[in-house]
């Protein structure tokens, strides 16, 4: 807390600074021991320094036949765990020269008395609790053990029990002389009290008494301080507008210990006041302001300046816009409301059908059509308040349902819409097929490019705008992608095995012609055939859809290799390789191909390879090559041919 005199500027200086400098230094206090005055009101009654006294007494007595409020500021340094020893606030009829060291705190002994004691040291022999502690004591008896403990102790601070915190702490002492009655309060919070009939039962009936405060150090020590109070204070309405154009009542609640005898109000403004309650004050204008108060005492004394921020706020100008109101759909509202000076704190809505809302942006849903009264008031935290109102009118939402047909791949699927509330006009209705495709039209048709399971959806658009809600409808899109299987090749009375691929299950098989087939009526039938034959597969799903393909096969005799005599690679798609023809054979062993010096050009163990006259990419000069061949049949036996080969260019 900063207790030295404040720079005052402008108005405040001249009005308080006409002081002479030395009533700044005039105390009605007497110091005794270590005590020091600091500034006009506040003293040091120890420096952190070991084994040392120190006494504030008034000059003047005060009479116990009248009540008195005292306010002060106490500091008991900032060493916690070897800090000690505390302060009293006392009062005695012996004089003005009083005070003891280490734990009596210049309390100790003083016969009659009474002393308020912040306690920051544990003395175990006079039942002092662990925490620093407040008590109310009398005749000069500091142990809590005794009948001279009337009240305490309890922690100096509610709920914490360190006072040694660097803080200044208010300190009261309120004396009612009617009821006899002490409190004592620790920055707003009462910490002990007692009724006792002071001037009988302990100052012998002498109502005169000196007040002071006292103070002490012994092993362990802190730096220790008051201050008279002298505490500028507004006495201040927060629930009054503060407003544009509306005066703000400012009052003066001022703590001090002396009487106040000058002050000062600066607005903020570039207006002041000296009186204790100024008239109500008129702001020419919204904003932000500081509102100060400097107080002087009888003293001489002059206050820190008071600080007090205060906003004059605009009006809000309310606003708002919303989507089209269907029934049955939400919508969210949004306030556009605008204040130049302040914040919204409060929004009062009623919707004009029951429903209010205290809600920024609500959400709002009507359930009947119709013109309706939506009314905002918005209120900011100054109190300034203003409304708006607006008539909007509800339109009725479309009712929708959708329908769809499976089908087959290839075959359109048909989807139709249906009007659930005839009497709602609508412009338009809008599918979503399920696969990124959209279409318009109550009735449509779609060709999928591929089977599978889609969930379709429409919805529509009433000619006021209104959406209705997604209807969605799954179609079912049957693909059996039939595959009877490659073109293929076989020997004589070989037996071929026929494997047909589909997608689905329960599906019918229908080979035709059945010649050579051991079962024309599953996927995976054997053939034995004699000659060339072309098969057809029909293929029937169990939604009824159909699928047809062919599959050709080549007769020879065999097995044996069938290899031309002559080929021309020159790219023009005919003749361009030399392979062999292998029908019967079930494996190779290899086929090799040599050029007239006896070099091996090419060579393969693979039935469907085929050599493009090249060696290591370099095309072979035209003229006769020599090949042979090698493999094992169907039956498991081996045979081999060889023979020429002529390169044409």
């Amino acid at each position: 807390m900063n207790r030295t005199l404040p720079l005052l500027t402008g108005l405040l200086w001249l009005l308080l600074s006409n002081l002479p400098l030395f009533a700044q230094l005039q105390t009605p206090y007497i110091l005794n021991g270590a005590a020091t005055q600091r500034t006009c009101n506040c003293y040091v009654l120890t420096e952190d320094v070991m084994n040392t006294s120190g006494t504030v007494w008034n000059k003047n007595k005060i009479s116990l036949n009248n009540s008195f409020d005292y306010y002060f500021d106490v500091n008991l340094g900032c060493k916690d765990d070897n800090g000690a020893d505390g302060i009293g606030f006392i009062l005695q009829t012996r004089g003005t020269n009083l005070g003891t060291t280490g734990q009596g705190m210049g309390f100790q002994n003083i016969v009659p008395s009474l002393g308020v004691m912040i306690d920051t040291w544990e003395n175990l022999a006079d039942g002092d609790p662990d925490y620093d502690h407040v008590s109310i004591q009398v005749n000069g008896d500091i142990s809590h053990s005794s009948v001279n403990n009337l009240a305490g102790p309890v922690t100096a601070l509610e709920g914490n029990g360190n006072i040694e915190d660097c803080n200044w702490h208010i300190f009261r002492i309120k004396w009612d002389a009617a009821t006899k009655l002490m409190e004592v309060s620790i920055d707003g919070v009462l910490r002990v009290s007692v009724q006792k009939d002071l001037v009988a039962d302990v100052f012998g009936g002498d109502p005169m008494v000196y007040w002071g405060f006292g103070s002490g150090t012994g092993g362990s020590s802190n730096l220790q301080q008051f201050c008279a109070a002298l505490r500028p204070q507004l006495a201040f309405d927060n629930n009054q507008l503060f407003c544009d154009g509306t005066p703000i009542v400012f009052g003066d609640d001022s703590k001090s210990f002396g009487t106040v005898t000058r002050r000062l109000w600066d607005f903020g403004d570039g207006t002041t006041s000296t009186v204790a309650d100024p008239p109500p004050h008129l702001y020419a204008r919204p904003g932000e302001y500081e509102v100060r108060l400097v107080i002087e005492d009888n003293s001489g004394c002059i206050s820190d300046t008071m600080k007090q921020p205060v906003t004059i706020g605009s009006y809000p100008v309310p606003d708002f816009t919303t989507d089209l109101l269907c029934t049955g759909h939400p919508v969210t509202i949004t306030n556009k409301t605008t204040l130049d000076v302040g914040t919204i704190r409060q929004w009062d809505w009623d919707f004009g059908n029951g429903q209010t809302s205290a809600s920024q942006h609500p959400f709002i849903a009507y359930t009947d059509t119709g013109t309706y009264s939506i009314k905002l008031q918005a209120t900011s935290t100054q109190g300034c308040s203003a409304g708006i109102e607006k008539i909007m009118e509800v339109y009725p939402t479309p009712g929708i349902s959708a329908s769809g047909e499976n089908a087959c791949i290839g075959v359109p699927v048909s989807f139709t819409g249906t009007d659930e509330t005839p009497t709602v006009p609508l412009s338009q209705w809008y599918w979503d097929l399920g696969n990124g495709q959209q279409q318009t039209g109550q009735q449509i048709s779609y060709v999928y490019p591929a089977g599978g399971t889609y969930e379709a959806s429409l919805h529509t658009v009433s000619t006021d705008g209104c959406f209705s809600d997604t209807s969605k409808v799954t179609v079912i899109v049957t693909d059996i992608n039939l595959f009877a299987g490659n073109d293929t090749i076989v020997a004589r009375n070989q037996p071929l095995q026929l494997n047909a691929r589909t997608n689905g299950s329960g599906l019918q098989f229908r080979w035709s012609p059945a010649t050579g087939l051991t079962d024309p009526g599953i996927a995976d039938p054997l053939a034995y055939l004699q000659q060339d034959q072309v098969y057809q597969l029909t293929v029937t799903s169990a939604e009824g859809c159909i699928e047809i393909d062919t599959l050709n096969v080549k007769v020879y005799a065999g097995p044996e290799f069938y290899i031309p005599t002559a080929f021309s690679p020159n790219n023009d798609g005919r003749n361009d390789v030399f392979r062999a023809i292998s029908p019967g054979v079930s494996a190779l062993d290899f086929f090799r191909v040599w050029n007239r010096w006896g070099q091996e050009v090419f060579s393969t163990h693979s039935l469907t390879a085929s050599w493009d006259g090249t060696f290591k990419g370099i095309p072979m000069p035209a003229g006769t090559y020599v090949w042979m061949i090698q493999g094992t049949d169907y039956k498991g036996r081996l045979f081999n041919r060889k023979g020429t080969v002529t390169i044409v260019r």
